[in-house]
């Protein structure tokens, strides 16, 4: 008997891939998500906006984790949970790649002047919240 590839997502070349409009979606609830929780629970996001810039940089690294896991063909590689935590490789990269982005923004391009603890932490959260949303929906 031959082994039966899984079926949630849709299938290209028989490799297991997500949808882009479900890649798009996500990422952009992710920016959402993300903008939310800097602005109701740290003052200096709202500042010169920066939840905004937050939003925005965690959409981009969601997006682009996820583009090059299809892109790869390696979503059926990287969407395994470990064996501990219900955590995948794919719901870690989300949230690398939305904590990368996001300081790289912050701490290169909008506040070069600001102090690398809030820059740094703002990634963080932006990440955290990333891979919460991606454990839970992609």
């Amino acid at each position: 008997m031959g082994m039966v590839p899984p079926k949630p997502c849709a299938y290209r070349s028989g490799w297991r891939m997500f949808a882009l409009r479900d890649i798009l979606v996500f990422a952009v609830v992710a920016g959402l998500l993300v903008a939310g929780v800097l602005w109701a629970t740290w003052q200096w996001s709202r500042s010169n906006r920066r939840f905004v810039t937050a939003g925005v940089s965690t959409t981009v690294g969601f997006t682009v984790w996820n583009l090059t896991l299809n892109a790869t063909q390696a979503v059926l590689n990287f969407d395994v949970d470990a064996p501990v935590i219900p955590l995948s490789w794919a719901d870690a990269g989300s949230g690398v790649f939305a904590c990368l982005v996001t300081a790289l923004v912050l701490g290169l391009v909008t506040d070069r002047g600001e102090r690398a603890y809030r820059v740094v932490g703002a990634a963080v959260i932006a990440g955290l919240v990333a891979i919460a949303l991606d454990l839970f929906v992609l």
